[in-house]
C-alpha cells in the first residue's frame, strides 16, 4: 500500500510539473503573438495569405521529418551507452522534450532525463546523450553552411569547412583526454578541493559523452543533423520561392543556417527574436520587402519551433495521462 501511495505521489508531482510546462509554453506563445501584432498584424496576415494555409501545413509535414532523424541519433547514443527503451515509448519521451526546446541552448529538453529514469536510464547518461545531440547539431549546421556556400560558389566555404574540422577534431581530442587515466586522477583531486561541487555527476556525464563521441560516430551524427536541419532549410527556401524573393536555394539555406546559429549563440530562449531578426536582416539585405521578410521569418518559426513545441506538449500530456492511469 505504501509503495502504491508513493508511486501515486510521484505521478501527481510529474503531472503538476507538466501543467507548469504547459502554462509556460502558452505564455511564451502569447507573448510571441503579441510581438507579431506589434510589428504589423495586418501586413503579416496579408503575406501569410500569399503563402496559404496548405503551404504552411505541407511545410509542417516536411520540417517535422527532422524529428525522426534526430530521434534516431538520440536512440543510437543511448544504445552506445547500453540502453534499450521500447521504441514507441522512447519516441514519445524524446518528442516530449521538444515542449521545452524554447530555452537557452535547448537546456529544457533535459526534462527527458526524468522520464527516462523510470526506464532505468541513468540521468548522467541521458545528459551525455543531450550533449552529443547539441554538439552534433552545431557541427551539422556548420556542415550544411559549408555545402550551401560551395553550391553558391562563395569563397567563404573554406572558412566553414575549417570551422567544422577544428570543432570536430578539437572536441574529439577533448573526449580522448577525458578517457585518459590522468583525467580520472584530476577529477579526484578536484573533488577533494571542491567537495561542495557535484564533481562526480559531472565526471560521469562527461565520461559517458566521451564514450559516445568517437570520430566515426560523431561524423555520422553530424551528417544526420545536416539532413534534419537541411530539410527545414529547404522548407524555408520553398517559402521564399512562393513569395518570389528571387533568392537562390543555396542562399536561402545559408540564410537559414546563419540565422539559426546566431539565435543559438544569443542564448535567448529558443533564439526568440534573435533568429527572426537575423532572418529579416538577411532577407531585406537581399532586396526582400520588410513585410515579406517578417512573414517569412514568422512562417518558418511556426512550422519548425512552435509546431515542435506543440508536439512536445501533446506528447507530455499523453505520457502523463497514461502514467496516471497505470497507477
Amino acid at each position: 500500500m505504501s509503495k502504491f501511495v508513493a508511486r501515486l505521489q510521484i505521478a501527481l508531482l510529474e503531472r503538476r510539473t507538466i501543467q507548469v510546462i504547459v502554462w509556460f509554453v502558452i505564455t511564451g506563445a502569447l507573448l510571441y503573438l503579441a510581438a507579431v501584432f506589434w510589428f504589423g498584424w495586418q501586413d503579416t496576415m496579408a503575406a501569410f495569405a500569399v503563402l496559404g494555409l496548405h503551404t504552411l501545413l505541407i511545410g509542417v509535414l516536411f520540417s517535422s521529418s527532422s524529428y525522426l532523424w534526430r530521434f534516431a541519433r538520440w536512440e543510437r547514443s543511448l544504445q552506445c551507452l547500453g540502453y534499450s527503451v521500447p521504441r514507441l515509448k522512447h519516441l514519445g519521451i524524446y518528442l516530449s522534450g521538444l515542449a521545452l526546446t524554447a530555452t537557452p541552448g535547448k537546456a529544457g529538453e533535459t526534462f527527458r532525463s526524468a522520464l527516462l529514469f523510470q526506464h532505468g536510464v541513468r540521468v548522467t547518461h541521458s545528459l551525455a546523450a543531450f550533449l552529443v545531440d547539441r554538439g552534433s547539431d552545431v557541427l551539422g549546421m556548420i556542415l550544411l553552411g559549408t555545402l550551401a556556400t560551395m553550391i553558391a560558389g562563395q569563397h567563404s566555404s573554406w572558412v566553414w569547412l575549417l570551422s567544422f574540422a577544428s570543432i570536430l577534431l578539437g572536441s574529439r581530442g577533448f573526449a580522448y583526454l577525458l578517457s585518459h587515466p590522468i583525467a580520472g586522477a584530476g577529477w579526484s583531486r578536484l573533488g577533494r578541493y571542491m567537495a561542495w561541487l557535484p564533481i562526480k555527476g559531472g565526471q560521469a556525464t562527461l565520461e559517458a559523452w566521451a564514450n559516445v563521441w568517437t570520430l566515426p560516430r560523431v561524423s555520422a551524427f553530424s551528417v544526420v543533423a545536416m539532413i534534419a536541419y537541411g530539410t527545414q532549410a529547404m522548407v524555408f527556401a520553398w517559402f521564399c520561392h512562393i513569395l518570389n524573393t528571387g533568392i537562390s536555394i543555396a542562399d536561402c539555406v545559408l540564410i537559414f543556417v546563419q540565422a539559426t546559429l546566431f539565435g543559438a549563440a544569443s542564448m535567448i530562449p529558443g533564439g526568440l527574436g534573435a533568429m527572426e531578426a537575423a532572418l529579416v536582416f538577411q532577407l531585406v539585405e537581399r532586396g526582400v520587402s520588410d513585410v515579406s521578410a517578417m512573414s517569412l521569418a514568422i512562417s518558418i518559426r511556426l512550422v519548425t519551433l512552435w509546431f515542435g513545441v506543440l508536439t512536445g506538449v501533446v506528447c507530455l500530456l499523453l505520457l502523463s495521462a497514461k502514467d496516471l492511469k497505470s497507477e
